[in-house]
């Protein structure tokens, strides 16, 4: 198996056949599926890969945080981005929930939850 790592040691890319330039020849790891879904989170060690749980849950932290900004982009943005037209025909109550579900939006990537969408808006 041939690896390519990073400047911090991680791999950045595997070949299990073939050639990978500049790459470093390698054992492959005991769970090869495990390997393969998380490779970005193997670091070679005295010439051994190793998986490090830390970097695997900062990733798929940061793989959660991308997928709700996505949502919030399609869920949330187009309604929020309407016209003064459009905000000019609520009522205080509806601007004051509009607002906080917007609020609720914002806060998500911390919270990672996606606010229930108010009833009247559609």
């Amino acid at each position: 198996m041939k690896v390519l790592l990073n400047e911090q040691g991680y791999v950045e890319s595997y070949a299990l056949e073939g050639e990978l330039v500049d790459a470093l020849e390698t054992a492959e790891p005991n769970d090869l599926s495990h390997f393969e879904k998380h490779f970005t989170s193997y670091r070679m060690r005295d010439g051994t890969l190793v998986f490090d749980e830390g970097k695997d849950a900062q990733a798929q932290s940061e793989a959660a945080k991308a997928e709700y900004r996505r949502r919030r982009e399609l869920e949330c943005f187009p309604i929020i981005n309407r016209g003064q037209l459009w905000y000019d025909t609520l009522s205080e109550g509806q601007l004051s929930e509009l607002k906080n579900w917007y609020q609720a939006w914002l806060d998500g990537t911390n919270t990672q939850t996606i606010p229930e969408k108010p009833e009247w808006l559609t």
